[in-house]
């Protein structure tokens, strides 16, 4: 610890030892004198305390005591002060929580990344300006920031709290990470940000630091991967992308597999790809019916997450309908439409969407969405135009530019208007229970062009989407990292039962009938609600990330004066005033003794 003198003029308190070494050095010589009695002596003491002659210097303890009691009286009226931390410096730090962290084999960016951290967090030594104590935040910069809520207040809890930096979303949004920190930091809070890539701006002055850890290095990936169904069967397409400015090769496999990873079979396609610089390979396979889960893999290189896919089967299950529809017009105008959507499948009993005439009675028990045909005596025939509710699932692709549209007359119809002619209803929804839908169509086909026209065939496809959409299932079961999967339950579901691909297992309330499952690990997750299984996969597609050609090693930003705003000074005079008070203490007990 080293103090600062804001008064170095105290140290002319030093030019009191000459004196206190003249006062030991004129002392007298004495000389001895036989005589036969000192009882008629006044003073019989030999005098030590001084004289004019100048005698060898002696230093007996009392002239050390008082020459310390000099020194620590200057070193005190130099007024010293020394340097203390008026407390933890605030450290908001944004970790890059992108997958392309993971690049390097044993020696990745994100553990070079740690390492540099905890070599900060360590003790510098003995100075102690070198030294800083730190209150850490962690804000994870994925697809959206996310902050830690604990403070880390030595470096063992901060180290432990990296434990779940996983480094696996599709991207680091570290703008809105950085503004996210400094706006929980506050105006003295430090940021540090830990990426592997240089910054895109210059920084702020003393605020902010930008280390970057990334190395860059060619790297093959896949960068897209679907798998659709046909009539025959389906097809995949693989879209792999050579990722470095000069040509490489790959080997490619292709083979099936269960949700489990050892229940591999043999490969359906073995072959190695020349890609050149920056190009794609794309790869369309033919798969034939009840094909199982599909594998697909390349050479390992620098980053592993992009170099393996799984695609599981994409069924579309078909929606159940029932046309009980009594006009011979109108039925055929909605079988032919339902027919040229291969969506549909006719059924007498359980359907799932039942178009009914306007009398129709409802069957408030089921779970099927009727759509009610009505066909008014009196109608007339609009040419618009037409307000239509853009954000109903129904009206998705309709163009009602020119289209004649027959129908009734009054302007009251049971429902939420979704198509309008002026003020006349046209289309209407009623949500008669959770996610059970009753729907109105007035519709005269004799002074109509619609049911002509491919808005027709449009509204059909829409209606039976929506209807799949929310029949037990998934959405899809094929998703890009990151994104979110949307699973409808069947009624009566109270909780689901997800397993990521890792193992870990999580139990997850049904407070509706729907849940969003974000996949945040690649692989493939399966889900039980007790009723029926489910699975979805996981892949890491994406370019931008998987592209490592610009990534870079280096530090920009200093903090420099902002760490000057928590450190403060005091007086440490006292320290020597209590010394030298203890030393006179000492000195006037040898006194007394000599005394």
């Amino acid at each position: 610890m080293i103090p600062t003198f804001t008064l170095p003029l105290g140290f002319l308190a030093l030019l009191a030892i000459p004196g206190l070494v003249a006062i030991y050095l004129l002392r007298t010589r004495s000389r001895h004198y036989p005589v036969s009695s000192l009882m008629l002596w006044v003073n019989q003491r030999q005098a030590r305390q001084g004289g004019l002659r100048v005698d060898r210097l002696q230093t007996p303890l009392l002239f050390l005591l008082e020459l310390l009691t000099i020194i620590l009286l200057a070193l005190a009226a130099a007024a010293p002060i020394i340097r203390t931390a008026r407390g933890a410096i605030p450290l908001m730090v944004v970790l890059d929580d992108s997958f392309s962290m993971m690049a390097g084999a044993d020696d990745t960016f994100k553990s070079r990344a740690i390492a540099a951290f905890e070599e900060e967090l360590a003790p510098q030594g003995l100075n102690p300006l070198a030294n800083r104590r730190y209150a850490v935040r962690f804000v994870l910069a994925g697809t959206e920031p996310q902050v830690l809520n604990e403070v880390a207040r030595t470096a063992g809890e901060a180290v432990t709290q990296l434990e779940v930096w996983r480094c696996l979303s599709p991207s680091a949004d570290l703008e809105a990470a950085i503004s996210l920190a400094a706006e929980l930091g506050g105006a003295k809070a430090l940021i540090l940000v830990l990426t592997d890539e240089p910054p895109s701006q210059m920084l702020e002055a003393d605020r902010m630091q930008w280390w970057s850890f990334g190395i860059p290095q060619p790297n093959i990936a896949f960068v897209n991967a679907t798998r659709t169904a046909t009539d025959s069967g389906e097809r995949c397409l693989l879209e792999i992308t050579n990722l470095s400015p000069d040509a490489r090769s790959t080997e490619l496999v292709v083979e099936t597999k269960g949700t489990a990873a050892q229940e591999t079979a043999s490969p359906l396609r073995r072959l190695t790809l020349e890609i050149g610089p920056r190009m794609t390979r794309r790869i369309f396979l033919n798969l034939p019916p009840e094909t199982p889960a599909l594998r697909a893999r390349i050479s390992n290189d620098i980053l592993e997450i992009d170099n393996e896919v799984v695609l599981l089967p994409q069924r579309r299950k078909p929606v159940r309908v029932d046309i009980r529809i009594q006009d011979p017009q109108l039925r055929s105008l909605i079988e032919s439409a339902l027919a040229s959507t291969d969506r549909a499948l006719s059924v007498d009993v359980d359907p799932e969407l039942v178009f009914v005439d306007e009398a129709a009675v409802v069957d408030d028990s089921a779970e099927a969405w009727y759509i009610h045909v009505i066909s008014e005596p009196e109608a007339s025939a609009y040419l618009g135009p037409f307000v239509v509710d853009l954000t109903h699932p129904l009206t998705e692709g309709l163009s009602l530019g020119g289209v004649v549209w027959g129908a009734g007359l009054t302007e009251q119809l049971m429902g939420t208007p979704i198509i309008t002619a002026g003020n006349v209803p046209l289309l209407t929804d009623t949500e008669r229970f959770t996610r059970i839908h009753e729907l109105r169509l007035r519709l005269r086909p004799d002074l109509s062009t619609f049911q002509n026209s491919p808005n027709w065939p449009i509204l059909m496809w829409n209606l039976l989407q929506w209807r799949a959409s929310q029949t037990p299932g998934l959405e899809r079961a094929n998703l890009r990292l990151g994104e979110v999967a949307v699973l409808t339950t069947k009624l009566g579901t109270e909780f689901v039962e997800i397993v990521s691909p890792d193992g870990e297992m999580l139990v997850q309330p049904m407070p509706d009938r729907t849940i969003n499952l974000k996949a945040e690990a690649v692989g493939i997750y399966e889900v039980d609600t007790g009723l029926d299984k489910y699975a979805f996969s996981s892949n890491a597609l994406y370019q931008s990330e998987s592209d490592l050609t610009d990534k870079a090693t280096g530090r920009w930003g200093d903090w420099g004066e902002a760490t000057l705003r928590w450190w403060g000074y005091q007086s440490f005079a006292w320290f020597f005033l209590l010394l030298a008070i203890g030393i006179l203490t000492l000195h006037l007990i040898f006194v007394k003794r000599e005394a």
